[in-house]
């Protein structure tokens, strides 16, 4: 791991960039202390789908969005009237 200076970063970025392109890490220090890292990007991002296929998750067992949609009680006329008489009991206490 390289470490260089945020000047030198600021002077010659592109150095830099180079420098990780071909894999190596540098690490920026401010003063003699670290502040950041740079590192080369990874060819392949794990995303959901590439960590299905390795086994390292399972997959959804349903696809899309679960119908969240709830029947109310019978006895409740519309969910304003629920609402209302919920707060009627809050004044009340």
């Amino acid at each position: 791991m390289v470490t260089i200076g945020l000047r030198e970063l600021n002077q010659n970025p592109s150095k830099a960039v180079a420098r990780v392109r071909a894999g190596e890490t540098i690490v920026v220090t401010d003063r003699g202390r670290p502040v950041l890292r740079l590192v080369p990007e990874q060819d392949q991002p794990a995303t959901l789908q590439h960590m299905i296929d390795s086994g390292e998750v399972a997959p959804p067992a349903e696809l899309g969005m679960p119908d969240l949609a709830l029947e109310l009680a019978t006895d409740v006329e519309s969910l304003s009237d629920l609402l209302i008489e919920d707060r009627d009991k809050e004044r009340r206490r």
